[in-house]
């Protein structure tokens, strides 16, 4: 992507840094970032959290993170993927969560829903973009709703899309 560093663990892919983001730290210094964006990564990593924790330290004070990855109700469609997300990653990191796992703070401001990714082509595309619409609307009304009880009943959710802002103090 234009205008941002772009890493990848395949240098076929010819982007900036060449890392394998199972590997930690990341060769980026703490506080390094004023936005993040990651999208279609953090399935195919060994431990979620723990790249959670790594974008937290590159990550300013304040910055923008956006996460895309398949909800769990489609996430083994994807044979190299690792980890089934759910609207609920952030949770564990609540400090109000007895089950705290990491030293991050992440501010969520949402959590999306997307029924599909739009690769439909261009036979059917109006009918999908209006079903598209209409479900992934109802569903970001209540997303733990959607999640629980009809993700199953229209075929599951191809993406999340978490934006979060990383809460921390400056150096």
């Amino acid at each position: 992507m234009t205008g941002y560093v772009n890493v990848d663990n395949n240098a076929l892919e010819k982007a900036d840094v060449v890392h394998d983001l199972n590997r930690y730290p990341y060769p980026f210094q703490n506080n390094e970032f004023d936005e993040i964006l990651a999208s279609h990564v953090i399935e195919h990593l060994g431990d979620p959290l723990d790249f959670l924790q790594e974008l937290w330290r590159i990550a300013k004070p304040g910055a923008q993170i956006t996460i895309k990855c398949p909800h769990f109700s489609c996430n083994w469609l994807h044979p190299r993927h690792k980890s089934a997300i759910s609207i609920n990653l952030f949770t564990f990191l609540d400090h109000n969560n007895s089950e705290k796992y990491l030293n991050a703070d992440f501010q969520v401001n949402s959590v999306k829903m997307r029924w599909l990714l739009g690769r439909q082509g261009k036979r059917g595309r109006l009918s999908a973009r209006f079903f598209n619409g209409i479900i992934s609307g109802l569903a970001n009304l209540n997303p733990a709703l959607a999640e629980r009880i009809w993700c199953y009943w229209v075929g599951g959710f191809e993406e999340l899309i978490f934006l979060v802002t990383a809460n921390k103090h400056s150096d």
